[in-house]
């Protein structure tokens, strides 16, 4: 029996669970190798944001990860304000935020932070709170801001890279089919973890078109970016890849 194609999964420890379990149903053996973990950042800013929301026109969120931030803040400040119009940036964020029974105005059809500036059109003298990761995009600031909008980008956690596993170090060192990364730290992460070590004839496999210039830009070669920017897209572009059954 010929053995299950190697695909490295360079998501958080606490997000690789979901994603390892759709590759093992699509006939793939997942090696778990996080590369980066998150951490809360003081915000003051976004306190004096919460203190007056009813006069931001729109809240917008570009991932899960700022849902998640963004709510834990509102407990830890025990607050439960009324939210004004909210934008998201990809189904994983819509189900994030319907975990705290919010469901978006608008999300655009394209998974990207540019494509949900663009989709909101004339935005003069409207005001928007944009809390989100430090090393944030500026591309989405920019387009609002072109648009007419008045931006309060707060910075509410910080990406870093993972602590070294040894064991997930040997791990890789026997051999991998494909590389799957979803977000640009988790790129830079591996790279740093793995001492930027040549992936030989290994798939890079790579969420949508942001994580794909960010592989490019540190010398990898993009091999897959499905159509959807979804896990499940990422899931069944290495799927036609390697000839497995559709899942």
């Amino acid at each position: 029996m010929p053995e299950l194609p190697r695909v490295v999964v360079t998501r958080r420890v606490e997000q690789t669970a979901r994603f390892a379990k759709k590759l093992r149903v699509a006939g793939f053996h997942p090696l778990i190798f996080p590369t980066i973990e998150l951490q809360a950042m003081p915000a003051p800013d976004l306190n004096r944001a919460l203190a007056q929301i009813e006069n931001f026109d729109w809240l917008l969120f570009s991932s899960a990860n700022a849902v998640h931030f963004f709510f834990c803040r509102l407990d830890a400040l025990q607050l439960s304000p009324r939210l004004p119009r909210t934008g998201a940036v990809g189904t994983a964020t819509a189900r994030k935020l319907a975990e705290y029974d919010v469901q978006p105005d608008f999300m655009p059809d394209s998974f990207t932070g540019e494509a949900l500036a663009a989709g909101l059109g004339d935005l003069s003298g409207q005001r928007i709170l944009l809390p989100r990761a430090r090393l944030g995009r500026p591309q989405i600031v920019d387009r609002l801001r072109d648009q007419g909008a008045d931006v309060s980008d707060i910075a509410l956690y910080d990406t870093v890279t993972a602590a070294s596993d040894p064991m997930a170090l040997q791990e890789l060192a026997l051999g991998y089919e494909a590389i799957t990364f979803a977000s640009p730290s988790s790129v830079r992460g591996f790279l740093e973890i793995s001492g930027a070590k040549p992936l030989g004839s290994a798939v890079v496999a790579c969420i949508g078109p942001v994580t794909a210039a960010a592989a490019a830009e540190c010398g990898l070669p993009v091999d897959l970016v499905p159509d959807e920017y979804t896990l499940d897209g990422l899931v069944q572009a290495l799927t036609r890849y390697f000839g497995e059954t559709k899942i």
